[in-house]
């Protein structure tokens, strides 16, 4: 019965030209503006943590394993890693690949300008996928070419020294004695991220090795990447527990960090848009409720004498509460629907398009970010709808004082 003649009043103001059509739309259109920005929000924050986490991990993998040096003296102190313990890391739980490093410091120089920034130095099992996604002139060589004479740069130091693939440039090292070798630009890449696009570059591992006197199983540290599916805490406390068995071994000491710990301060200003997102989904909720709570006491106070009649044939306020309720659904189901066609229509349009651009020197990528998710989606719409209808029941409440002999003389 309650379905029924919410059905009928709904169907009723829907097709009037006056009476209760305003209130519709006011309810429809707050509940579709702040599901449609609440989705924005979300997917645009999820958007970004997704392309910052990819690239730190995309130049560093999730896990680092170093000496327990800091600062530059890391770069002069090498951490030997037989291949016994290199198996070992690989076979622990959760692990995809260990790959070797070495970091060094260096200037570039050409005829007209210099740069500083840091080596890093790859063998033939590093990971390229990452970089090579990411070359925009030139070709990556193979890490184990015989030559090792070879250098990747990223555009952003390439401009600054006017250099192109193909290039010339001499790469100065500052040791007990400055050390110079020639090199050729292989290749330029450029990520967006210019946190690391302006202070690295690659190169062949065997050349740092042979400037550092190091032998071939010396290393400045390993990257770590995680398989699909687990955490970084569970491959973090794999890997520490091999590292601990290995330098009760040893003797030597090293340091294992997650990329969180190594980029705290970037990870931080994440956690803070989390925040701003939460703020963003309480002032929509807020705005939303307002705006259905307005709307329905319009409907009601509209439909006082059709409360009246109800109740003098019998409905008690239980009942007359249960079909403005449902007449309350069938608006917010609307506007929910209106809200994730524009939404998700938006975060398609910038998802492909990259319509809205960044600054990456502000915000280390280049457009606003999209991901989105049905999971997250389909509860965001549960949660809505939820909180929609436990809003409305508080005008709701004002029918148990609409009195019947009032109301049906009420023109």
């Amino acid at each position: 019965m309650e379905q029924f003649i919410a059905k009928r009043l709904y169907g009723h103001d829907e097709g009037s030209r006056g009476g209760t059509r305003p209130a519709f739309f006011i309810v429809t259109a707050g509940v579709a503006l702040g599901l449609a920005v609440m989705i924005l929000s979300l997917a645009i924050t999820r958007g970004f943590k997704s392309e910052i986490r990819e690239k730190v991990t995309g130049f560093a993998q999730q896990i680092q394993i170093q000496g327990s040096y800091s600062g530059t003296l890391a770069a002069e102190h090498a951490v030997s890693f037989p291949d016994s313990v290199l198996e070992s890391l690989r076979s622990a739980d959760g692990i995809r690949t260990v790959q070797t490093f070495v970091n060094k410091p260096c200037i570039i120089r050409t005829g007209k300008a210099f740069h500083g920034l840091v080596l890093k130095g790859i063998d033939r099992d590093y990971d390229l996928s990452f970089l090579k996604d990411h070359i925009v002139e030139g070709a990556f060589p193979e890490p184990s070419d015989s030559t090792g004479q070879w250098i990747l740069l990223s555009r952003e130091i390439a401009e600054s020294l006017g250099l192109s693939a193909g290039s010339r440039a001499d790469v100065h090292f500052m040791q007990n004695r400055i050390r110079m070798r020639r090199v050729t630009v292989a290749g330029i890449y450029e990520t967006g991220f210019s946190a690391y696009d302006r202070m690295t570059a690659v190169c062949s591992m065997d050349m740092l090795q042979k400037l550092n006197g190091w032998e071939s199983d010396e290393y400045s540290g390993l990257e770590v990447g995680l398989t699909r599916g687990t955490s970084v805490e569970t491959g973090y406390q794999s890997l520490r527990h091999e590292i601990d068995l290995w330098q009760d071994e040893s003797g030597q000491s090293c340091l294992v960090r997650t990329a969180e710990q190594i980029n705290s301060g970037l990870f931080a200003w994440l956690d803070i848009l989390d925040m701003n997102v939460l703020i963003i989904l309480a002032l929509m909720i807020g705005i939303a409720g307002f705006t259905m709570v307005s709307g329905l006491l319009i409907i009601i106070f509209e439909r006082a004498q059709t409360i009246g009649v109800l109740k003098s044939l019998g409905s008690s306020d239980g009942m007359v509460r249960k079909i403005f309720l449902k007449l309350a659904s069938y608006i917010v189901l609307k506007g929910m629907a209106v809200g994730n066609a524009v939404g998700i229509g938006l975060c398609l349009i910038q998802k492909y398009t990259r319509l809205v651009p960044l600054d990456p020197a502000n915000y280390y990528i280049d457009h606003v970010p999209i991901q989105l998710g049905i999971g997250w989606l389909v509860l965001l719409n549960v949660i809505m709808l939820a909180v929609s209808m436990l809003i409305m029941l508080i005008p709701t409440a004002i029918i148990s004082r609409i009195e019947p002999a009032r109301s049906m003389r009420f023109e």
